[in-house]
């Protein structure tokens, strides 16, 4: 593609809540400009952005796709995002990098689910945005209950900038508001919305207010004037009216990007130089390079492909550029960009513009790209917390490494995707955004690394622990003919205050258990401990003596003594009221206020005990236990715009009918053999 200023650059994300039509508004923009010659659909699997086997297979986009094309001389890179929510680590990417949004909405379902979240995320980056109403073709389609809906919703000056003609089949143009006239049969509706769009334009801008108020005619080019200016600063956001699938109103959107929407080069970016002092950065094509990595992918025949935003300056192929979050350099080889999975070859790079660097070695998402002699940092994007976890394990042991291998490789080209080996449960846990995410992640584990995963819900570290004092002997004798095995021992245990951990002492006297022999002993109890007594989880918080004992001169050994001390504390931990704790965590839940009530209801169903309630957020203590799938269920009854965070808390006793549960479970294990002789 050819070199564009940044005054003639777009760079636009298409966000919006899932089954909106975005991929399809996509595509015929695409269309529409004249880059593909057929016009794609999600039920033929041939769409440009939706490219991945398994994009096609379920028919929602699962990656952030970049679009570049040119339109009226200009140059526009579309973003096409994921509307579900456990691929919303692509939205919060893609809206890192570019200047305004394109919100796609449903005629017909209306108000999508994530759309609130969505909302916010572009409030956040103070990105200006456009309202496509997609679908007006369909069935039940409403463009004024939507409207109205929006308006009430957001509380912000929506405003229609467009009516459609005709709904439903009959749907077959719109009218733009900025016109002078309009034809007799659309006199009403447009009166009734250029009011709107009037209004909304003055309540932000005083000369629209005074004439408005004073009944003078307000003339198109004012008020395209006043319009723009009011987009460009957030304050107004224009409604458009399309069919994605029939073109309809897709060549007036186009129109809107370029005349509406800012151009490259129109914002100030904040970063930090190598002094940590915060400097602004602007698209001048002669400044010292700086450029933000905002999505890596590693594609089994290309290598990494690192997409970056370019904020200033110019590179060519085989220049050098510095990672300042790495302090690394690196060398550009090929410069490109990619329009799905098409490669479009780019000369030179500069200020303001999207593409792909291939085969980078160590930059990955959130890197900072500059000059080395003005180093820049560009604050990261940041990411929601994982809301689901699975335990997993390679169905072949062999596989163990590999399997290692590739989820770490994806956690390099996802932030959102978390590996972590927990040692309390050994067991590797991956967590992510949701259950269709961490069902990719596997999928590709298998296709690219060849590991197939089992997996599970991730073990809950529950403990063990005493609530009185007991004593035992515990004396193993081996003596079959030859050298045999002898070990006899006195042990008593008592309880230990929360988060004391193990004490061990020695009160053997006169030389009853030889003082080499007492390390077994302690060695023994500690592996017994780890392992767990009465369900399988480690004991904590206990006390243990060792009052007296014997041994033989010739039988005794230190693995006489290891096998005694497990058995006698065994037996004493057993009579001295053995109880389980279960772990207890702080959560955190965000959601809309209408929601409060219902999320309550919920937590007190799952033991949780409130600790604060606001408009839109309630903390509560709760059993880890009992938060299993707890992300599908908030998303479930808040429709998507719940979001929730925890943190560790502490340790309790687990009430007696789970933990007569968990007992019994153990039990079982040992009897079908699940747990060698050695653990028991």
């Amino acid at each position: 593609m050819r070199e564009f200023p940044p005054e003639k650059i777009r760079n636009i994300a298409v966000i919006g809540s899932g089954s909106t039509g975005k991929t399809s508004l996509c595509e015929a923009l695409l269309y529409q400009a004249g880059v593909v010659s057929r016009q794609g659909s999600i039920s033929d699997g041939n769409t440009t952005s939706d490219y991945d086997p398994e994009e096609i297979k379920r028919g929602i986009s699962l990656h952030s796709t970049l679009l570049p094309f040119e339109w009226q001389d200009h140059k526009i890179n579309l973003i096409d995002t994921p509307g579900y929510i456990d691929f919303m680590g692509e939205t919060i990417s893609a809206l890192q990098v570019v200047d305004s949004v394109i919100i796609v909405v449903d005629a017909v379902a209306g108000y999508g689910s994530t759309l609130e979240n969505l909302w916010k995320l572009a409030d956040k980056h103070n990105l200006p945005r456009l309202l496509v109403i997609n679908k007006l073709d369909k069935a039940q389609a409403d463009y004024d209950k939507v409207l109205d809906s929006l308006r009430q919703k957001f509380s912000v000056e929506i405003v229609p900038v467009q009516i459609p003609i005709g709904l439903e089949a009959n749907f077959s143009g719109v009218h733009d508001l900025l016109q002078t006239t309009a034809p007799n049969s659309l006199k009403d509706q447009v009166d009734k919305h250029k009011k709107l769009l009037i209004e909304g334009v003055a309540e932000i801008d005083d000369t629209i207010l005074t004439e408005y108020l004073k009944g003078l005619e307000i003339t198109q080019a004012e008020l395209s004037q006043h319009l723009i200016a009011a987009i460009n600063e957030d304050k107004v956001f224009p409604a458009l009216c399309v069919s994605a699938q029939n073109n309809i109103g897709i060549p007036e959107l186009l129109t809107a990007i370029v005349n509406w929407m800012p151009p490259a080069n129109e914002k100030k970016y904040l970063a930090k130089d190598s002094q940590n002092n915060q400097v602004e950065i602007t698209a001048s094509k002669t400044d010292p390079f700086t450029a933000y990595v905002f999505k890596t992918v590693a594609e089994p025949h290309l290598g990494n492909l690192t997409y970056i935003r370019v904020y200033a300056g110019t590179i060519k192929p085989s220049s050098p550029v510095y990672n300042s979050h790495k302090g690394k350099e690196e060398r550009i080889g090929q410069i490109i960009s990619m329009r799905g999975k098409n490669r479009l070859e780019i000369p030179v790079l500069t200020a303001g513009d999207i593409a792909v660097l291939p085969k980078l070695k160590v930059s990955s998402t959130g890197d900072t790209l500059c000059d080395k002699n003005r180093t820049i940092t560009f604050s990261q994007a940041e990411y929601p917390e994982p809301a689901i976890s699975f335990s997993v394990k390679p169905k072949s042991k062999t596989d163990q490494e590999k399997m290692a291998l590739g989820l770490a490789s994806f956690m390099h080209d996802d932030p959102t995707f978390k590996l972590h080996y927990n040692a309390e449960t050994h067991e590797t846990i991956i967590s992510g955004l949701g259950e269709i995410h961490l069902e990719i992640i596997l999928k590709k584990l298998k296709e690219r690394f060849g590991v197939e995963i089992e997996i599970g819900d991730p073990r809950i570290p529950y403990k063990e622990t005493i609530k009185s004092r007991a004593k035992a002997q515990g004396k193993y004798k081996k003596q079959t003919g030859g050298h045999g095995q002898y070990g006899d021992t006195w042990i008593e245990i008592e309880p230990l205050p929360a988060g004391q951990g193990f004490q061990f002492v020695n009160k053997v006297v006169g030389g009853a258990i030889p003082k080499n022999y007492i390390p077994a002993v302690e060695k023994g109890i500690r592996e017994t401990m780890a392992k767990g007594i009465v369900a399988g989880y480690p004991a904590v918080d206990v006390k243990v003596t060792l009052c007296d004992g014997s041994y033989h001169e010739v039988d005794s050994s230190d693995m006489a003594f290891r096998i005694a001390a497990s058995m006698g504390f065994k037996k004493a931990f057993s009579e001295a009221h053995p109880t389980l704790l279960e772990p207890i965590v702080e959560i955190t839940i965000n959601v809309p206020p209408e929601f409060v009530g219902e999320v309550t209801g919920d937590l007190n169903k799952r033991r949780g005990r409130i600790s604060n309630i606001e408009t839109n957020k309630v903390v509560a203590i709760v059993p880890q236990g009992e938060l299993a799938k707890y992300a599908t269920n908030l998303r479930s009854f808040t429709h998507g715009q719940g979001s929730f965070s925890t943190k560790f808390s502490h340790y309790e006793q687990v009430p007696p009918q789970t933990q007569q549960k968990l007992m019994e479970a153990y039990s079982k294990l040992k009897e079908g053999g699940m747990i060698s002789h050695a653990d028991k």
